[in-house]
């Protein structure tokens, strides 16, 4: 039997997306982007139209490159007296963390004109088939399936915030009863906003005049013509380093050099035999990475992130991240599409909010992955888990390319992250799950004990 190329996705709507485009001949970056513009109805809190990302594509004979479509920071044209600006917490059961929404935590989208920019570059099909499989989710509506419906309920206090948001990204959802797993959500004005996408290949007018209307200074936004205008995708290099005989390429940004770091940090030192010293061992080289990114100005953002991995039967891979943080509250009225709230990261702002020059670029964790191996094997991986995604991420390359796990052991293993304030452990599957909590309690000030696998850490797709 022929294998069209292989995906690996957050969600199985987003999965099939992708393969559709596979079995139609395309290549592996088609079928990229045709599972992101499903995500956005398959993962609506996770990826949207209204965010950010960063694609890394590898082909047969050429260097891989990063189409990066991350947001800079708005406010060209001077700021409101009053900023829509207000502190939301979200409480992950075992972590609770604040994040900050309202008009003024939004900055430019970029997602369409990256989306496009790596479709005019490498696919075979054009746009229209690309964002079909999207439309027929839009109007057909989603199956919600259990991380879907958590994550409405863990960001229900955001998404309460503007009942409207609600009624357009899952049409008919009332902020009294969020959408629950196995009920069906619709979101029929993306659709519409998807066909004038690959009509244009640019993001509509609609949307660009919403951005500007609803998230400006009138509306105590920060958005302007001048941002709009500044916005530029750009393709680049990505950043590389060796782990044994594989050639890694992974994020141009601060995640990519992160993962980097953990990853050699694990292939430095031989893996230890008891179980608990192992853990901690993985735990001080998270801690490294965490050290290394707030020794820099400006730290990454803990947004709501998700991930899409492609190996086409040519020999091509795509490999792409998807971020919107916890979006802002708000749509852009009558697209479907729910807007960043990237100016509202604690840790994107240390210093405070709104402190950043606008044109700056905002700095980001999210870190699709590529490792080339000489004899031809090519894996793609990524994850979400905002300020996680540097351990998870670094710990599976780890596993796979250093100590010869297979890719199911890897990514099924249990996660391990760590900062100065403490350590994140997950203790299933674990072999003495109390030992591991009382060997990371002797070096670590807190320790965040998760019974079960958890969403938090996210997952490497």
């Amino acid at each position: 039997m022929f294998v069209h190329g292989i995906v690996a996705a957050g969600n199985l709507e987003t999965a099939r997306a992708a393969a559709q485009l596979l079995r139609m001949g395309g290549n592996a970056v088609d079928a990229a982007v045709a599972g992101v513009l499903a995500g956005f109805l398959a993962e609506p809190l996770l990826s949207s139209a209204g965010g950010a990302g960063i694609m890394l594509v590898h082909q047969p004979e050429a260097e891989p490159i990063a189409i990066d479509f991350f947001s800079s920071v708005p406010g060209a044209a001077g700021r409101p007296a009053r900023l829509d600006f207000q502190a939301i917490e979200v409480d992950f059961g075992a972590a609770r963390q604040v994040f900050h929404v309202g008009r003024a935590a939004a900055a430019v989208p970029l997602v369409f004109e990256g989306l496009a920019a790596a479709a005019h570059r490498f696919a075979r099909r054009p746009l229209s088939e690309l964002v079909a499989p999207a439309v027929e989710l839009a109007r057909g509506g989603v199956v919600l399936d259990a991380i879907t419906a958590r994550t409405f309920e863990l960001l229900g206090p955001i998404l309460r915030r503007d009942p409207a948001c609600l009624a357009e990204i899952a049409e008919g959802v009332t902020p009294e009863r969020l959408p629950r797993e196995g009920e069906r959500v619709r979101n029929p004005k993306l659709a519409t906003t998807l066909e004038s996408f690959a009509a244009l290949g640019s993001s509509p007018p609609q949307l660009k005049r919403g951005l500007l209307e609803e998230f400006g200074p009138a509306r105590g936004g920060l958005i302007g013509p001048e941002d709009l205008a500044a916005a530029r995708v750009r393709v680049t290099a990505p950043h590389s380093f060796e782990l044994g005989e594989w050639q890694v390429y992974s994020s141009p940004r601060l995640g990519g050099r992160l993962v980097g770091l953990i990853a050699e940090e694990l292939a430095a030192s031989q893996p230890l035999t008891a179980e608990a010293d192992e853990v901690h061992r993985q735990a001080r080289a998270s801690l490294a990475g965490h050290r290394a990114r707030i020794a820099l100005p400006r730290p990454d953002t803990r947004g709501s992130t998700t991930h899409l991995s492609v190996v086409d039967a040519f020999g091509g891979a795509a490999s792409v991240t998807m971020t919107s943080g916890e979006g802002c509250g708000h749509v852009v009225t009558g697209t479907g599409v729910h807007v960043n709230n990237f100016l509202g990261e604690e840790d994107l702002n240390p210093t405070g909010f709104h402190l950043h020059q606008p044109g700056a670029d905002l700095p980001t964790m999210i870190a699709p992955t590529l490792a080339v191996h000489p004899d031809g094997r090519v894996l793609a991986l990524g994850s979400g888990g905002a300020n996680r995604i540097r351990s998870a991420v670094g710990q599976v390359l780890h596993r796979v390319l250093c100590l010869g796990d297979s890719l199911d052991a890897a990514v099924a293993a249990p996660r391990v992250h760590a900062e100065d304030e403490g350590a994140w452990v997950e203790l299933a599957q674990r072999e003495d799950p109390e030992l591991v909590r009382r060997r990371l309690a002797a070096g670590f000030a807190q320790v965040h004990a998760f019974a079960s696998r958890d969403f938090f850490f996210g997952g490497v797709h």
